[in-house]
């Protein structure tokens, strides 16, 4: 029953220390507000979580580790062979986190100034240019010259991840967010897929 009750407090903090990162950001955010709405102690905090930066790390780790895996094991896949397919993973992926880490999502690329999340958008681009230049290599091959160059990859991964990022940002109900992030990846797609 102890250990029952340790781990509701241990996601009640969390829960609290969420909503404080997505107010007042990582620099601005209080342990001891975070404390307060919880109803414990900061130092009974500290029993849980080691500090804010703990805190914030808990809170936006898991996000780094979804998105990444969606860009790495879904966008890598060549278009091409099963395109449909590949567009439903995407789509799937893209709302999927939508409905279970939006708030952390948002916190993790507009709230980690001060944390060594800070660069977490730039990493993000970096990854999905990557999967990018991918994309264009084999469309250059396919093509038998060079009909994209490979830095055209950077502005397009950008104008990408920051279209997914403003829907997240601007529309809260999981069901209308859901829904303009399948019309913007099917709009990407069908521009993709002309190339193919």
């Amino acid at each position: 029953m102890v250990q029952v009750l340790k781990e509701e407090l241990r996601h009640a903090i969390l829960r609290a220390a969420q909503d404080e990162f997505m107010q007042y950001g990582y620099v601005s955010a209080s342990v001891k507000r975070i404390a307060e709405k919880v109803g414990v102690s900061v130092g009974n905090l500290y029993r849980y979580y080691a500090g804010k930066e703990a805190l914030f790390d808990s809170v936006v780790n898991p996000v780094f580790d979804e998105l990444e895996s969606v860009i790495k094991n879904h966008v890598k896949q060549p278009l091409g062979n099963g395109e449909g397919h590949i567009f439903e993973l995407v789509i799937h992926a893209l709302t999927d986190i939508i409905g279970k880490i939006r708030i952390p999502l948002l916190i993790l690329i507009d709230s980690s100034k001060g944390t060594r999340h800070e660069d977490t958008v730039l990493k993000l681009h970096r990854m999905m240019a990557d999967n990018v230049a991918n994309h264009l290599q084999a469309y250059n091959a396919k093509q038998g010259r060079e009909v994209f160059a490979e830095r055209t990859a950077w502005p397009v991964s950008v104008a990408f991840m920051q279209g997914y990022f403003e829907i997240i940002r601007h529309h809260p109900d999981k069901e209308d967010c859901s829904n303009m992030v399948r019309q913007y990846v099917s709009f990407w797609y069908q521009g993709l897929q002309a190339f193919f």
